[in-house]
């Protein structure tokens, strides 16, 4: 099966392909955002001595996934902790 554009010369495959990447791309950025998002949710369950020895705080957690939803909550807490860290 194949789909057959009228009047469609390479320029408008090539639209239609780039169309169809930009559209995956975000798709994918969703799911990836939403799946570091339940992970982040998932330390939140986890005891105090254990997110100690991440180096994070119950509240970096809390503020981790307050944030808005576009922003990687996963990436954020790993910064943190980096900096916990390296005592900045």
């Amino acid at each position: 099966m194949s789909i057959t554009l009228r009047g469609g010369g390479p320029l408008e495959r090539t639209r239609l392909s780039a169309s169809l990447s930009v559209g995956f791309a975000a798709l994918a950025a969703l799911f990836r955002a939403w799946r570091n998002r339940r992970h982040a949710y998932h330390l939140s369950e986890m005891p105090d001595y254990i997110l100690t020895d991440l180096g994070l705080k119950r509240d970096d957690v809390s503020q981790a996934l307050h944030c808005d939803w576009r922003e990687d909550a996963t990436y954020r807490l790993a910064v943190t902790a980096a900096r916990r860290r390296r005592g900045l």
